[in-house]
């Protein structure tokens, strides 16, 4: 999948498809339905283990009631994404990988390893060091969560380790990684937009959406 950028959509992923919800309810329909096509297979530390990352954005707009009568003057909308991502895990290469699952938990090391390099720049930078090159691009991962590691986003990192012996270097690389994450520091800020805008926008999108669902 290509993770494209425009004036228009901003930050996308080619391909995908939108949904537009109003409920709790439909967007747990639509983790599900993500969740069930979600790639996972059998490793040597897991019997179900994820062999692919999984990224959900949504896109939350709160609106302001104005008072009656008023019309739209004075109407404002929040406007807000919210990104949930569930990263499989590392795993040490051994000799007995082969076959698709050697294939895939290269490219999961090497997204993962990717990721580290962001958060390794972004902590760095936070010591004080500004011109440090932060590389967001050298992953399709780091470059749809650049607002989330580092921009204008809350972020909440958990980071998962085993109490099993076998599992210590991967149990230490997490904690090490999430040490180094613990000192970024994101500026998150507040889009307010005016409301007639935003609401031609939504309306913009609802059509489109809607076309491509016809076809």
């Amino acid at each position: 999948l290509a993770v494209r950028e425009d004036r228009r959509r901003g930050l996308h992923v080619e391909g995908l498809s939108e949904w537009v919800v109003r409920s709790v309810a439909e967007v747990g329909r639509l983790l599900a339905r993500g969740q069930s096509a979600r790639a996972t297979g059998s490793t040597r530390l897991n019997e179900l283990s994820s062999r692919s990352h999984a990224v959900v954005l949504v896109v939350v707009e709160q609106a302001s009631v104005p008072p009656e009568g008023s019309g739209t003057a004075g109407r404002r909308v929040r406007v807000g994404k919210l990104n949930l991502v569930d990263l499989a895990g590392s795993e040490r290469l051994s000799g007995e990988s082969s076959g698709t699952r050697l294939q895939e938990s290269k490219k999961i090391n090497t997204s993962l390893s990717a990721l580290g390099n962001v958060v390794a720049a972004l902590s760095e930078r936070a010591t004080g060091r500004s011109r440090v090159h932060i590389p967001y691009r050298d992953s399709k991962l780091t470059r749809l969560l650049e607002d989330s590691l580092g921009g204008k986003c809350k972020t909440t990192m958990i980071a998962l380790v085993s109490p099993a012996a076998s599992a210590f270097s991967e149990s230490l690389s997490t904690l090490k990684f999430a040490t180094r994450a613990k000192t970024v520091r994101n500026s998150p800020t507040v889009n307010v937009g005016d409301a007639v805008t935003q609401d031609a926008l939504h309306r913009s999108l609802e059509a489109q959406l809607a076309a491509l669902h016809a076809e």
